[in-house]
């Protein structure tokens, strides 16, 4: 079901914008599990990722993503991190993929059906939120992501 009106809002951000392919992804990830736990900084919230666009280099998919996490507290990152105090998405659409990732597809496909539909006009990237990850193949069919997309609130 898609719900509109909807708000995503964080505080205390650790961002990192970058181009980078699905295994560089999960390593940046990694790497930022590892400067939290360094710092004894907890996350206050789920990870949210947002991909503005996807290219193919040398054959290898590129894809220009920002990943946001909520923290506890505020604190000094490394460089090529960014620290933003919040994080608010207003007026956005709302749709959520519950089940294997393999069909992340077909919801985002319905979400940009509705969009089409209803003649919105999107001024944001899409964010997905990951409300319940995956621990292992066991249980992969369990992931629900929400997925947000700003639109214009104007009717011109």
């Amino acid at each position: 079901m898609i719900q509109q009106n909807k708000q995503l809002r964080m505080e205390n951000v650790l961002s990192l914008r970058k181009k980078v392919t699905q295994i560089q992804m999960q390593q940046e990830m990694t790497r930022i599990g590892e400067i939290l736990t360094k710092e004894g900084i907890k996350k206050n919230g789920n990870v949210v990722t947002a991909t503005f666009s996807v290219e193919t280099q040398g054959g290898q998919q590129l894809m220009d993503i920002e990943i946001l996490v909520p923290l506890d507290r505020k604190i000094e990152l490394p460089n090529e991190y960014n620290f933003k105090p919040i994080f608010n998405l207003v007026n956005a659409i709302s749709i959520r993929h519950e089940g294997n990732p393999a069909t992340f597809q077909a919801t985002i496909n319905q979400l940009n059906e509705y969009i089409s539909e209803n003649s919105l006009q999107v001024i944001t990237a899409t964010y997905s939120e990951m409300v319940k990850e995956a621990t292992g193949q066991e249980n992969i069919n369990d992931m629900i992501i929400d997925i947000y997309v700003g639109v214009n609130p104007s009717i011109v």
